[in-house]
């Protein structure tokens, strides 16, 4: 198994990526500098153009996507920063040029972004008063109050159809097995036989498609094996749910970022504006309840337990403001409607998690525990 560091692209020569500014009619860079900081799943260039007439955008951003996820992790990017400039008022970044595809001259996947003024915010953090803390927070409710505005249809990604329309797309998820984790599997699977797809039409329909393959990966896996006795009460589980679907289906679906933790969120502090909002490659429509899945919303990036309490204070700022702005339906809307409704997400998420880390020899002292609360949240829910 490889690390996903290997899978970053390697340097990739400053004359080659002269070759893709001109073939998507740029001209060459007066300066290109690689970023000090790679992220997990890019490498990154600061990339400056000379004076011209094709673009008035004189600072781009190169992001050189690795091989993690090949063409779905871009295509979704894309496809939802296109429903948010076309949509929204949302501050992103200017989407200049990408290709989800390596057929280009620098050989992987991109994006080509306009640079926006601002220092992320989780770098400055520390530096802020109480007033610029207050106005932040402020325009993260506008954020999300908008963001959640808008009704869909179907759970999944957004993609860009071959007439550059948005579309609703397979799913995308930063819990996803990509192609570093091959080697923990069987040769023949892949990426995608490995994850879930979509679209979805409904929370019931997700939550099944999430333990069908559960079920498929513990039969294939054996470091999950200690888990095949409990698969009848997994599939009984499936079964249940269709007859409970207007109870279990109660929820709005919305489009939501995921990750909306301070290192994704850009702030100029001479303005005291949120100048952009970053990283929406795994962003995608969701049941309202699962906006912030992995609980980063307001985190500063501060590690360790100062952290978690600093996110739990902003919290409490961020829900009395919803409440007198008369916003309050947010926090509202994003909670479980019924306990059934909470059983079922907890039975996907304790199950996933047995997955997750079962074949990675991870969190053997939690997996016992994980079962048996996977097993009660079934019986709660009914099956």
């Amino acid at each position: 198994m490889g690390t996903p560091a290997k899978y970053l692209p390697k340097h990739i020569p400053l004359d080659t990526i002269d070759e893709l500014l001109v073939s998507i009619g740029l001209p060459k860079a007066a300066r290109i500098v690689p970023a000090k900081v790679t992220a997990e799943y890019h490498s990154i260039y600061m990339v400056s153009l000379p004076s011209n007439d094709i673009t008035t955008h004189k600072e781009l951003v190169l992001r050189v996507a690795g091989h993690h996820l090949p063409r779905i992790k871009t295509a979704n990017e894309v496809g939802v920063m296109s429903w948010i400039a076309k949509n929204t008022k949302i501050p992103i970044a200017d989407l200049v040029a990408y290709d989800d595809s390596r057929d280009n001259p620098i050989a992987h996947e991109y994006t080509l972004l306009a640079r926006v003024t601002g220092e992320t915010l989780s770098n400055i953090y520390s530096t802020l008063d109480a007033e610029q803390v207050d106005g932040i927070l402020d325009q993260l409710a506008d954020i999300v109050v908008e963001l959640h505005g808008h009704s869909w249809n179907q759970i999944g990604g957004l993609n860009l159809d071959a007439q550059g329309e948005v579309q609703s797309a397979r799913i995308v998820d930063e819990t996803f097995w990509t192609v570093p984790d091959l080697g923990l599997w069987p040769a023949d699977e892949t990426v995608d036989s490995l994850n879930i797809a979509g679209p979805y039409e409904n929370y019931v329909d997700y939550v099944s498609a999430q333990i069908r393959q559960y079920i498929r990966l513990i039969r294939i896996h054996d470091k999950l094996a200690f888990m095949r006795d409990d698969i009848p009460r997994l599939e009984a589980f499936v079964a249940a749910l269709p007859s409970r679907s207007a109870e279990l289906n109660n929820t709005k679906l919305i489009l939501a970022h995921k990750d909306l933790h301070f290192s994704n969120v850009l702030y100029d502090k001479i303005s005291g504006r949120i100048t952009a909002i970053l990283d929406w490659e795994f962003s995608g429509v969701v049941p309202a309840q699962r906006w912030d899945p992995v609980r980063a919303f307001l985190w500063t990036g501060e590690a360790g337990e100062a952290g978690m309490a600093e996110k739990r204070r902003l919290w409490e700022l961020f829900t009395s403001l919803c409440e007198k702005r008369n916003t309050s339906f947010f926090p509202q809307q994003v909670a479980f409607v019924s306990p059934r409704q909470e059983a079922m997400q907890n039975v996907v998420n304790y199950v996933r998690a047995i997955v997750e880390v079962s074949p990675r020899d991870q969190r053997k002292e939690l997996v016992a525990g994980w079962r048996a609360t996977a097993l009660d949240n079934i019986a709660h829910v009914g099956a």
